[in-house]
């Protein structure tokens, strides 16, 4: 698998009235094209500043970037700003929706920044991602009427719209409960079976056992990064996608 991300001595301070704080310490690993990793860790390990990092939501203190082979220090805001549109999907924890608005809507969002498609394209293209999802028949409805678990797999359709390369979840099951949690892991599962790389943020043991390979970050630092031995399948938990 070619070389998706790759950071060495990766480190973040934010400075507020003079006082820094230091959050990730000189970070270093690899990620490779269709992989499917959780980066995993206690609240305040860092995990989420990372993401943001790996992201393009929020810059490096010091250390080195490399998507694609491509310093990211070298990239200017256009092209940092193309990326997040074009090859980047993002899902997060509080779904993020526009609760008066329809889940077809909802999901159209990120094409308005396409000028290039045409409303029918767009409707196309989010009706071919809520079937992704699994939610075609909820195209009409107010995404405020949706059950957590719909909402999150809305939220996942929306990422999709643009093809990204990568999806990022942050705490994609935090607010479900345990039959909503495995669906929307059963649906990035599927993703990642087709060729896309997931980068899973969790500190829930359980959801990161579904990647292929968990880093573990603690107080800033990486304290492990190991394949996993016996993978989670939400396919296998039948009793709770009945």
């Amino acid at each position: 698998m070619d070389s998706l991300i790759k950071i060495t001595d990766l480190k973040k301070e934010f400075v507020n009235d003079e006082v820094v704080t230091k959050v990730l310490h000189g970070i270093s690993f690899e990620i490779s094209s269709g992989e499917f990793l959780a980066i995993m860790g206690p609240s305040g390990s860092g995990k989420s500043t990372l993401m943001h990092i790996l992201g393009f939501l929020d810059k490096l203190t010091t250390g080195s970037y490399f998507f694609k082979g491509q310093d990211v220090a070298d990239l200017a805001e256009e092209e940092m700003a193309r990326i997040r549109l074009k090859e980047i999907g993002f899902v997060f924890q509080s779904f993020n929706l526009l609760p008066r608005t329809t889940v077809l809507d909802n999901v159209k969002l990120p094409l308005i920044y396409n000028p290039q498609a045409k409303e029918k394209e767009r409707i196309e293209i989010a009706t071919k991602a809520l079937e992704a999802v699994g939610l075609s028949h909820r195209l009409e409805y107010s995404s405020s009427k949706l059950s957590g678990g719909e909402k999150q797999r809305v939220a996942i359709a929306r990422a999709l719209v643009n093809d990204p390369d990568i999806i990022f979840a942050d705490e994609p099951t935090g607010n479900l409960d345990s039959k909503s949690g495995q669906q929307v892991m059963e649906v990035l599962e599927g993703l990642n079976d087709k060729g896309k790389t997931i980068i899973l943020v969790t500190h829930e043991k359980d959801t990161a056992e579904h990647a292929e390979r968990i880093i573990k970050l603690r107080d800033g630092l990486v304290v492990s990064d190991n394949r996993v031995g016996n993978r989670v399948s939400a396919k296998d938990h039948k009793e709770l996608r009945k």
